[in-house]
């Protein structure tokens, strides 16, 4: 009788609690076996080197783009850095920006575009949760050129050439706030503020809406917390694999499940406590209402700027047996 061979998975994750299980294979598939790559804190490095694996991560606009193209369906309702978006708008600590009505008429500067992940993650939240007219802000994101189309008729200009240099330009007050991406889940609602691909806290710097109750009140009241990124699975392995989009699934709630075990004792009271304020478990997965109202939300957004041609519902998204 000839030996089943398992199927083995190539994939690419961030080095987070709530991969841990996965990385270390204390959960399982039957006849699947898996190599991991954890060693990017990037999503979007994570996004190029998952090229040509079996699983990784790639942003929501990405994956409208490619259903837009006719390219099958390939992601999951599994998201593994979900931000609230909204600590992101640093400013100096001496600034007399104290609201984000404050933001009107001046300049917001980062080496983001409109349309990336964070950058519309945080424009949205400012507009829809804060009632900030966009288009009476200079936005310095990234290239201006990038958003073919300006449907907002937002004030767009050249931005800094990556994080240390959005940083520096900040202290030489060229802006009067910044956009940056901060760490995900329970770390974006209640700090520390460490700010993306630095590796540090800046004190001369502060978030411009930084209270954990007013970031919990805008998800109440508005049932946003951006979700950007998603887990996709290579395509062609759903040929000979039909069962394997709602196996992943699976797995990664079970390591979803066993996050806390690699947490510190103050990242857990953090986690509970960031589930009391918003009255429940934001980061379960699967397409609950919650998902399915936050990636309408987002593709929505991401279409009033300029940078798709035309919506699709979320369920366009998923790969069969995912949802």
């Amino acid at each position: 009788m000839s030996e089943v061979t398992a199927t083995h998975l190539r994939m690419v994750l961030p080095p987070d609690p709530w991969t841990k299980a996965i990385e270390e294979q204390r959960v399982s598939i039957p006849g699947v076996t898996w190599e991991c790559n954890t060693s990017m804190d990037n999503a979007p490095d994570r996004f190029v080197a998952s090229v040509g694996l079996d699983v990784g991560e790639n942003g929501v606009r990405h994956l409208v783009l490619k259903r837009l193209r006719g390219e099958p369906s390939a992601a999951l309702p599994i998201f593994l850095g979900r931000e609230h978006m909204q600590r992101n708008v640093l400013v100096p600590a001496n600034s007399p920006i104290t609201t984000v009505q404050d933001l009107v008429g001046k300049k917001v500067g980062s080496w983001l575009t409109p349309q990336s992940g964070t950058g519309a993650g945080a424009l949205m939240m400012l507009e829809q949760a804060y009632g900030l007219p966009l288009a009476e802000v200079d936005w310095y994101l990234g290239d201006p050129t990038s958003l073919v189309t300006n449907r907002m008729g937002l004030r767009l200009h050249q931005g800094p050439r990556d994080v240390l240099a959005t940083l520096e330009s900040l202290r030489a007050r060229e802006y009067d706030a910044i956009l940056v991406t901060l760490r995900p889940r329970f770390w974006s609602l209640f700090g520390p503020d460490v700010i993306h691909l630095t590796g540090l806290d800046y004190t001369e710097f502060r978030p411009l809406i930084a209270d954990p109750a007013t970031i919990a009140d805008a998800y109440r009241r508005t049932g946003l917390y951006p979700v950007s990124d998603l887990l996709v699975v290579a395509p062609e392995m759903l040929v000979d694999h039909p069962d394997l989009p709602g196996e992943l699934v699976g797995v990664f709630s079970e390591a979803n499940a066993l996050a806390k075990e690699y947490m510190t004792t103050e990242e857990v009271r953090l986690a509970d406590r960031e589930i009391e304020l918003l009255g429940r478990d934001p980061h379960r997965y699967g397409l609950t209402d919650d998902l399915r109202r936050n990636l309408s939300s987002f593709i929505d957004f991401e279409y009033r700027l300029g940078a798709l041609d035309r919506i699709v519902d979320p369920e366009e998204l998923f790969a069969p047996g995912s949802v």
